[in-house]
């Protein structure tokens, strides 16, 4: 529960300086927000990796980055590979690569720089009128809702304070005055946080809860207003440095309907699938133009146009956002993106099953939880599990087995 006093705000160094790349992959927060600071500071590439990748995630990772200096937990099971493309690190100086997607069928990074990541932390900041606050980081620090605590802190002049999650879950609230604290949560935190009721007298008291990562669970809303608990209902993803549209807690609290305005940072549409706006009310693809907009995914580097998400939406004649939905067969898990294919490849690797189908059933704390509908012998839930542990992510891993005869529906999210 230690803010890390050590971290400070990156300076500018000469990009002549960059040497390789530098790959963190700490589960400590403390260790990694260091590292990857360290790194930005002497602008060298630096390479967000998440240490709960399954085999799979490493091998790719491994093949698309020159080994440089690999920091991090259980380093050997990062296999050394030859790399798939030259890492040319002064072409990369500066650069700030962020996992994205989750479990998608291959391991992509969005890229990044200090200045789109400031960005984005300075119009998040300056728009919940919160500088000079603590940033309470409880998210994990390779994912872009659980770095940007600590890139808010030092552009505006606040503190950051990592707060292990096992504390808040266990009903023990942070040290921390809740009054100057802003603290990241996904839908299924909160829903586990509200059976804490001392964690919830010190929710109500703080400046802002940003509430993002997927979309609340039925009732949610409505328990977390009852309770005076300070939402800030945010839409972002990792292409955007996080937020870029919020409802204000204010907002949230007076039981206003949730539409989200865009930050000043950022331009939102709603628009066809050649970005061509749409009427208001009428639901389109959600682009963006922002100055935190990533700079493509490695090692291509993206023109500078706006950006089409994977969110479908509409606009009222207010300019605000109201999101339906993913386009794309993606299962949210607890803030956690995952590709039914992906995990669909390994389970068939296993070789347990003749078919399978990987789904995402309602549930109301994960929001959604992987499901695997299979064909073939059946088998008992713990060894297709034990067969499949090591292949994909944990958080990708189903937590339910439903065997079937034959399976006749086409694969994706919906069967």
């Amino acid at each position: 529960m230690e803010p890390a006093r050590s971290l400070s705000k990156p300076r500018r160094k000469a990009r002549g300086a960059a040497r390789g790349p530098v790959v963190v992959a700490w589960r400590d927060p403390a260790k990694f927000f260091a590292d990857v600071l360290a790194a930005v500071e002497k602008q060298r590439p630096v390479v967000l990796a998440n240490p709960q990748w399954g085999d799979s995630e490493r091998v790719q990772a491994a093949a698309q980055i020159q080994t440089g200096r690999w920091l991090g937990d259980e380093l050997a099971r990062w296999p050394r590979m030859k790399p798939a493309q030259t890492f040319e690190a002064k072409a990369w100086a500066g650069t700030i690569l962020i996992p994205t997607g989750g479990t998608g069928g291959r391991v992509r990074w969005a890229i990044h720089t200090w200045a789109t990541l400031a960005a984005a932390a300075r119009a998040q900041v300056n728009s919940l009128e919160a500088e000079g606050c603590t940033h309470v980081s409880t998210l994990p620090p390779w994912h872009i809702g659980g770095l940007m605590p600590a890139v808010r802190a030092l552009e505006t002049g606040g503190t950051l304070l990592i707060e292990d999650w096992k504390n808040l879950e266990a009903g023990r609230p942070p040290a921390t005055p809740p009054e100057r604290a802003v603290i990241s949560l996904v839908p299924t935190q909160l829903q586990r946080l509200l059976k804490r009721p001392a964690v919830v007298a010190w929710l109500r008291n703080t400046r802002a809860i940003l509430l993002g990562g997927a979309a609340p669970m039925p009732g949610l809303l409505e328990r977390a207003r009852k309770l005076r608990l300070p939402l800030a209902l945010a839409y972002g993803m990792t292409e955007t440095a996080a937020i870029v549209a919020l409802q204000k807690p204010q907002d949230f609290l007076s039981g206003k309907p949730v539409w989200l305005t865009p930050l000043p940072h950022a331009k939102i549409w709603i628009g066809d699938e050649a970005a061509r706006p749409l009427p208001v009310g009428q639901p389109g693809r959600v682009w963006i133009e922002a100055s935190s907009l990533f700079g493509g995914y490695f090692p291509v580097r993206r023109k500078l146009e706006p950006f089409g998400a994977e969110d479908g939406g509409v606009m009222d004649a207010h300019g605000r956002l109201r999101l339906r939905g993913r386009l794309d067969a993606a299962i949210n898990t607890g803030g956690e993106k995952i590709q039914p294919a992906a995990v669909e490849k390994q389970i068939r690797a296993t070789g347990l099953v003749a078919d399978v189908r990987v789904i995402g059933l309602p549930d109301a704390e994960w929001g959604e939880r992987v499901a695997a509908i299979y064909a073939g012998k059946k088998h008992p839930p713990k060894k297709l599990a034990a067969a499949l542990r090591g292949r994909v992510a944990i958080y990708a891993m189903p937590k339910v087995w439903i065997h079937t005869n034959r399976l006749t529906s086409q694969p994706g999210k919906n069967f």
